[in-house]
Formats: structure tokens, C-alpha cells, sequence
């Protein structure tokens, strides 16, 4: 290809950008626009669906385990109840008002959860790490810019602690969430941060599950200290009943 030629294709290129936004994208105003701290947007923020679009082998592995180990007690037999953090992409998608928090660093975005005080590191625009993570709660993620949007995708997910009575339908070792990250207004002008979210498992769902989440522009906020551990020492100072199941 000529000198020529790729100099043509670099003008379509920003062309195609500046024609599609109306500004040339960049990534690091767009990454200053996103520091800051957040509160989720329940009003203009999507809920899960009611009903996963499962395998016959999730909903029958599903059924088995409720067979085997219920009958299910959600006031103890619930992850939250031994402080055990829910996985990705929960943290995310969670509507009550727990605030975050968005830092950016070189090659890095940082997000700082008050639920749980849950830290999510995403590499930006680096190569994948020579040996493989074991699966964590926020899982590996890694991110680059596509003109303005941040696309971060999320593997090696771990498998319990979803936050709800045993049961869940499971989770596989194929299971990606995808995230476009992007900044834009509401209908009243006010700042907004969204996130565009798939979650695809082949092995679990018959089709990807898709959601958006919107979340307010909240500078007037800071995150707050969650110990979970917390709740559980004053039950026992108070000499209150615990519900934590390892304490039955």
C-alpha cells in the first residue's frame, strides 16, 4: 500500500469519527469526563430479565442442586450472610444507592466499590498477563478505547458468592461480560455515565443477556467504609442471634 493510500484511509477513518460524534474522539478527556464518583440511576437503569434464556442443562443442574441441598432458607443460606462479596456484574449493575468511585492512571482505570469495598483493577490497552489469574470475584478484565467508548471485557469469574439463595443457575468457565463504557447527559442535561453490558456464557444460556446501566454524576459524595465483618462483631457484642450460617 502506497504512502498515499494509507494517508487516505486515515483522513476516512477520522472523517468517519468526527461524522459519527461530531467531535474527534478522545480517549483521555472522555477518561477525565468519567473520574469521579458515581451513585446508580435506578429511574433510567435496565433490571436483569425475570427469566435467563438458560440450557436444558443449566435448568436441570439447577433443579438437582435444590433437590439435594434444599429445602433453601434465604435468611441464611445467602453469600451476603457471611459477608462473601457477589461476583461481576453485579457491583455494576446494583440499583440500591451504594456510590463509586472511577480513577484513571496510566494504562490503568481503577473503580473503588462502597458495597463490600470492593477494588476492580482494569488494564487499558496492555498485553494479557503471561499466567492465567485464578477466578475472583470482579474476575480478569482488560480494556481498550473504540473512538470514545471504554470496551472492557471480564473473564475467569468465580463461580459462588452470587449473593442470592443457593441455587443460582450456575456459571461456567466460558462466561464473559462485555461493558461499553461511555459518558453522555439525560434528558435534563445532567452528567451521565453508561454502561452497556453482555454477559454471554454458551455453555449456561441459549443467547447473550444484554442490559444498560445509567449512573448520576455525584461530586458531592464520598464512598464510605463497608465492613461487613462489622455487622456480624456487634451481633455478638449486643448478644443478638446470628444469622451468619457458620455461626448456627
Amino acid at each position: 500500500m502506497t504512502r498515499t493510500r494509507r494517508g487516505a484511509l486515515m483522513l476516512a477513518a477520522v472523517a468517519a469519527c468526527v461524522a459519527a460524534t461530531g467531535v474527534l474522539a478522545d480517549p483521555a478527556s472522555v477518561a477525565r469526563d468519567m473520574n469521579g464518583v458515581w451513585l446508580p440511576d435506578s429511574r433510567r437503569s435496565e433490571r436483569p430479565p425475570a427469566q435467563l434464556p438458560l440450557r436444558p442443562e443449566a435448568v436441570e443442574a439447577q433443579r438437582k442442586y435444590r433437590e439435594t441441598y434444599g429445602p433453601v432458607d434465604p435468611t441464611i443460606d445467602d453469600a451476603n450472610a457471611s459477608c462473601i462479596p457477589e461476583s461481576m456484574p453485579y457491583p455494576v449493575r446494583l440499583i440500591a444507592q451504594y456510590p463509586f468511585e472511577i480513577l484513571f492512571t496510566a494504562g490503568r482505570m481503577t473503580m473503588f466499590f462502597e458495597i463490600f469495598g470492593s477494588v476492580r483493577r482494569i488494564p487499558i490497552n496492555t498485553p494479557p498477563a503471561v499466567l492465567e489469574s485464578l477466578p475472583t470475584a470482579m474476575g480478569t478484565s482488560r480494556g481498550h478505547w473504540e473512538g470514545d467508548v471504554l470496551v472492557v471485557e471480564t473473564i475467569r469469574l468465580r463461580h459462588e458468592g452470587a449473593g442470592l439463595p443457593s441455587g443460582d443457575p450456575p456459571v461456567s468457565n466460558a462466561r464473559r461480560i462485555t461493558e461499553r463504557w461511555s459518558i453522555g447527559t439525560d434528558e435534563e442535561g445532567k452528567r451521565q455515565l453508561r454502561n452497556d453490558m453482555t454477559i454471554d456464557d454458551p455453555v449456561v444460556f441459549t443467547a447473550p443477556v444484554s442490559y444498560r446501566m445509567r449512573y448520576k454524576w455525584s461530586p458531592d459524595i464520598a464512598v464510605g467504609e463497608y465492613l461487613c465483618q462489622q455487622d456480624i462483631w456487634d451481633q455478638n457484642l449486643q448478644g443478638q442471634p446470628s444469622t451468619v450460617p457458620w455461626r448456627q
